[in-house]
């Protein structure tokens, strides 16, 4: 988990490996250490984050690289509905036709 102080300290009590950073730069930072690295499989991020790590999400996907899955969770402040866009925009190009998702 890479997130701000508070919310790592809620996945540190459920067990979870949390690295804390101080804002959306220095996540990034972290997030391409552990890319590089190779050792994570599994990364969890704030959307907030996710935002910022696009390009890093596309690197990978175009190197056919899967590892690390990028879990989005909201933070504190609730969802910001980007991960939810960004679900319907793969769908749209997937199957080649724009859906209007309701609420």
């Amino acid at each position: 988990m890479i997130a701000d102080k508070y919310l790592s300290s809620v996945f540190r009590l459920a067990g979870v490996e949390a690295l804390e950073v101080e804002d959306e730069d220095s996540a990034v930072e972290k997030a391409e250490e552990l890319v590089d690295e190779g050792n994570c499989k599994i990364l969890l991020v704030t959307e907030k984050i996710a935002m910022q790590l696009g390009e890093l999400r596309e690197k990978l996907l175009r190197q056919k690289k899967f590892y690390p899955v990028f879990v989005i969770v909201p933070d504190f402040g609730g969802t910001l509905g980007e991960r939810k866009k960004e679900l319907t925009q793969l769908v749209n190009k997937s199957i080649g036709v724009k859906l209007k998702v309701g609420v």
